[in-house]
């Protein structure tokens, strides 16, 4: 949304730029688009107290200053507006605590999300807080799941430094929150990966991420006594709400680059390779088919440096018997051992561990190419109380089928 009044004077404080982003001091005239930014759903969800923020270059009070409820920052408010080419992308609120440090919050419009403006934005809030402000820290604070807002905080460069409990009031309940912190001395850059599961299709299945409607249909696969006897972690009796916790659990993998989670689906186009395409290449249409997830796939144990990874699955009942484990796995595998200038992780081994006892899933290993390479003796307690050992398998790169072609 573009200012409609241009005669009006600039407002004084900081103007940041940096290759065509502006940063700058809030102004009446932007009161229109901040309104409508304010009423947006997604705002409205996860930062309902954003518009509760003191005015400009006023002191800070009360527990909803700057959209962090439960804090109570009381220095200086700074209200700072986002500009790309004369359009307006987003609002940045930086709340000084008087003794050095300081709280930020911020949110875009849905036509600015997803460019990569708001990181800049922050970053460059960031670097005149630091050099200018002299502050030495700042902090952010979100509800627990505000997975976009979480993401934003890694891109320019903090983690998270913990999950406290029931810190923020929302609409009358306590909600637990992310928070972290820059330093005066951050690099304000990602520095750890941040692992997504690229869409993957061939052999009649498509991998990606999980949906909101998979919950049932996980409480079903990791309710049944058959997959319960192989994998005896499993809450029992499963719930829809371990399910629940359970993909959310996969979230938090991949934010910390610890493993990478895929959700099998029935492949609606033509079978591999029937199109001319390599199977096993990520999928670049309109995304995902939304049929029933079937199975999922894992690949863990992963972290900068590492070189290798252990893949594990498990299949929904209704789904065995029809090759779909062996085919998503094959994809996982080719993927992860693919280097990553052709789209893969740049793993140079996969292991996988199973229950000498499985032969579902050790026929599974066998057809996705791996090769049998040990034996962990009693590695296992069964869930009928008896243990097991577990048959080691691995595939280095360049043994599995059909790996990825270079990709132009």
């Amino acid at each position: 949304m573009a200012r409609s009044d241009r005669e009006e004077p600039e407002p004084a404080g900081p103007r940041l730029r940096e290759r065509g982003l502006l940063v700058r001091r809030a102004a009446p005239a932007d009161g229109p688009a901040v309104a409508a930014l304010l009423d947006d759903r997604d705002v409205l969800r996860w930062l309902p107290d954003l518009g509760s923020a003191p005015p400009e270059g006023g002191a800070a009070a009360g527990s909803g200053a700057l959209g962090v409820p439960g804090v109570r920052p009381v220095g200086t408010a700074h209200r700072l507006v986002v500009e790309v080419g004369d359009a307006f992308a987003g609002l940045v609120l930086l709340t000084e605590d008087g003794e050095g440090g300081g709280w930020l919050a911020c949110a875009a419009p849905p036509s600015a999300r997803g460019r990569g403006t708001t990181a800049g934005a922050v970053r460059l809030v960031l670097t005149w807080a630091f050099a200018e402000l002299g502050l030495q820290a700042v902090h952010w604070a979100v509800e627990a799941g505000a997975w976009p807002a979480r993401r934003l905080a890694w891109a320019c460069g903090s983690a998270v430094d913990g999950t406290v409990r029931a810190l923020l009031p929302v609409r009358g309940d306590l909600r637990d929150a992310w928070v972290g912190t820059w330093r005066w001395d951050s690099s304000l850059q990602r520095a750890d990966r941040w692992l997504s599961p690229v869409e993957l299709a061939g052999g009649g299945v498509r991998l990606g991420p999980h949906l909101a409607g998979d919950v049932q249909r996980v409480a079903q696969a990791c309710s049944a006594a058959s997959t319960q006897a192989w994998l005896p972690s499993l809450p029992s009796p499963y719930t829809v709400l371990d399910a629940a916790s359970w993909i959310a659990g996969r979230e938090e993998e991949q934010a910390r680059g610890a493993g990478v989670f895929w959700a099998v689906r029935p492949d609606g186009r033509s079978r591999a390779g029937a199109d001319g395409t390599d199977p096993s290449d990520p999928v670049d249409d309109d995304g995902p088919e939304t049929g029933p997830l079937l199975a999922e796939v894992g690949l863990f144990t992963l972290g900068d440096g590492v070189r290798s990874g252990e893949v594990g699955y498990w299949c929904h009942p209704d789904a065995r018997g029809r090759g779909v484990t062996t085919a998503a796995v094959r994809l996982v595998v080719r993927h992860a051992l693919a280097p990553a200038d052709r789209g893969g992780l740049g793993l140079e081994r996969v292991v996988m561990r199973v229950a000498s006892r499985n032969t579902a899933s050790r026929r599974v290993a066998a057809k996705a190419g791996f090769r049998e390479v040990g034996l962990d003796r009693g590695a296992e307690r069964l869930r009928d109380g008896t243990v097991d050992d577990f048959v080691r398998y691995d595939l280095l790169a360049g043994e599995e089928q059909d790996p990825l072609p270079p990709r132009g």
